[in-house]
């Protein structure tokens, strides 16, 4: 089963010819990932209007994750 879909991109040729196929090739791939992570992020931000912080079971998994991996975030300084 093939997972992926085509899409057909019109480029003048102008531009082909003033910066290459393979750099055009490069920006809009650049650009569709950027877009893949902007939409990403917008489902977190919905998914977090949904979350009540202050929830017990929340409050609990949040404690548990600050005691398992709160060192990896705190700096010690020494003088």
């Amino acid at each position: 089963m093939d997972t992926t879909v085509e899409f057909k991109i019109q480029v003048g040729l102008e531009l082909v010819q003033q910066y290459g196929k393979d750099k055009i090739e490069k920006i809009i791939q650049d650009y569709l990932n950027l877009a893949i992570i902007k939409l990403a992020k917008q489902e977190l931000l919905d998914d977090l209007k949904t979350i009540d912080i202050t929830d017990k079971q929340w409050l609990n998994a949040r404690e548990k994750a600050w005691t398992e991996y709160g060192s990896k975030y705190l700096f010690k300084v020494s003088a």
